[in-house]
């Protein structure tokens, strides 16, 4: 415990000199390479990342390793189809001739819906195949799937003439809210990514120096914030903070004390994209959404109210009642609390958030403007 000015000030001068506290800081402060070439959260980018990472016979020169490390996380949280989990044994068994394994991306396949007979078009992001195995993965960095995205990417792949021993689907987001509407798709994420794949190569014996500071300005990359979510795509300083906040818990703490009931500045993020102005309609957003975002809550003064949204209609139900947009419906939630002769406006994309399942919550001008971004850069693909 500090119990004097004069030695928190010297405690804090040892803070700020520290050799793990300025690397800390540098990364903060340094762009990674991908933003200076202006890709840094670019969903293109990490897909044509992640292909030359997994692909045995890429120059990472590492073999099926990172591929066998990728097998391990995705059947780890694989919890929707038993029947396609590959135990550890099977993984490091040559049955499965990985270093066969042939990954691509954007590779575009279509079918006809025999229940409508219209025809389904699909664009995987990544696709990985060999006699044995068949792995695609969408992978959403700053939106979330459009309408029935997965699920039809489900119906084009029973529909297409290959038959696999092992058939995974993958989603692969940073945010763990962003969720795909088929059940048979694997959620994971960056972190996970960055811990199972990307760290055990950076440890391995033979990784190129050249391949190594790659992997690092890749990971740097992932710790970045990203725009509209206010935080990285994967924590990869995690060890370094542990370590610098067991050496200085004393002075650290004081600081926490100090502001712990103030809000932090949102970290300003460095990016060469243009920012645009969101512009995206309550229509195109509620019909991306699923069953596990449908959910809203607000904060008036110190009164939480709840309200749910009609996938359906977008109407916003609140109170057995339904209101057709999303002001009139913080208007009713306001007057719940303040009386019915308060009659002020309020920006219901402000006002509401979304609570998800594991209790984490975003702001509808949140949810409204990852969207904006998403449609903008896929045009600018």
């Amino acid at each position: 415990m500090i119990t004097s000015t004069k030695e928190l000030k010297s405690q804090l001068n040892k803070l700020i000199s520290d050799p793990d506290f300025l690397r800390l800081q540098e990364s903060f402060e340094k762009e990674s390479l991908f933003q200076l070439l202006g890709f840094g959260h670019r969903e293109t980018m990490h897909s044509a990342f992640i292909s030359w990472l997994l692909s045995p016979t890429s120059s990472l020169n590492l073999g099926t390793f990172p591929l066998k490390r990728f097998l391990y996380y995705i059947n780890e949280e694989n919890v929707a189809r038993e029947e396609s989990v590959m135990s550890l044994d099977l993984i490091e068994s040559n049955s499965l001739e990985l270093e066969k394994m042939e990954v691509a991306t954007e590779v575009a396949a279509s079918a006809i819906d025999p229940e409508t007979d219209q025809k389904l078009n699909a664009r995987f992001d990544l696709y990985l195949t060999n006699d044995h195995v068949r792995i695609i993965v969408e992978n959403k960095v700053l939106s979330r799937e459009n309408k029935d995205q997965t699920e039809t990417y489900t119906k084009i792949l029973n529909h297409l003439d290959e038959l696999y021993t092992y058939d995974l689907k993958v989603f692969l987001s940073p945010d763990s809210t962003v969720k795909p509407k088929c059940p048979e798709f694997i959620q994971v994420d960056y972190q996970g990514l960055y811990d199972f794949v990307i760290v055990p190569c950076l440890n391995h014996p033979k990784i190129s120096m050249k391949n190594k500071n790659l992997l690092e300005e890749y990971a740097h990359n992932l710790s970045m914030v990203y725009r509209g979510v206010n935080k990285p795509m994967a924590k990869v300083n995690e060890e370094l903070c542990l370590a610098i906040y067991n050496k200085y818990k004393d002075v650290l703490d004081e600081i926490f004390d100090a502001v712990k009931n103030e809000t932090p500045e949102k970290r300003k993020v460095k990016t060469s994209s243009t920012i645009r102005k969101s512009t995206i309609s309550w229509n195109d957003i509620y019909s991306r959404l699923n069953e596990n975002e449908k959910q809203l809550e607000s904060t008036y003064g110190n009164t939480i109210t709840n309200a749910e949204i009609d996938l359906t209609s977008g109407h916003i139900l609140f109170q057995g009642k339904e209101y057709q947009s999303l002001s009139s419906s913080a208007v009713a939630a306001v007057n719940s609390i303040k009386g019915d002769n308060y009659t002020d406006r309020y920006n219901g994309f402000e006002f509401w958030s979304i609570v998800y399942p594991n209790g984490e919550r975003k702001k509808l001008s949140e949810v409204r403007a990852d969207l904006a971004l998403a449609l903008a850069q896929d045009e600018e693909d």
